[in-house]
């Protein structure tokens, strides 16, 4: 019968869980490099979907304080929730289109510097 605990076998074990565990932990647990990536692509995805459910919920809301004063039950809530749905798309775009900006703003324009104006009376 040979011995297999010896020191040398030990330390090896050790050494090779130690990688496992660093490596197990870079995976697991989140090695820092793709963090922001990820939570970036959640922030993105939560903004979608609660700007499309609040322009819904907020036609429906509106359509239905309407219908309610004025006695013209669903015709205002079911116009105001197609507008409602309309809006939440229209938002969902324009943050796609602008990545980041706020609503209804475009980057700006890059503006091409003017040339220098010749004069005409010095000609050679």
């Amino acid at each position: 019968m040979s011995e297999h605990n010896t020191p040398d076998d030990l330390t090896s074990l050790g050494r090779r869980l130690d990688e496992a565990r660093r490596d197990r932990r870079g995976t697991a647990e989140g090695d820092g490099k793709n963090d922001h990536a990820l939570n970036s692509a959640l922030g993105v995805g939560f903004r979608i979907g609660l700007e499309l459910v609040v322009a819904v919920a907020a036609g429906l809301g509106l359509g239905w304080l309407i219908d309610k004063g004025l006695g013209t039950k669903p015709w205002a809530m079911t116009v105001l929730l197609f507008v409602g749905i309309a809006a939440g798309m229209l938002n969902v775009f324009r943050y796609m289109k602008g990545m980041g900006l706020a609503a209804g703003y475009a980057p700006a324009p890059q503006q091409k510097t003017p040339k220098p104006a010749q004069d005409e009376d010095e000609e050679d």
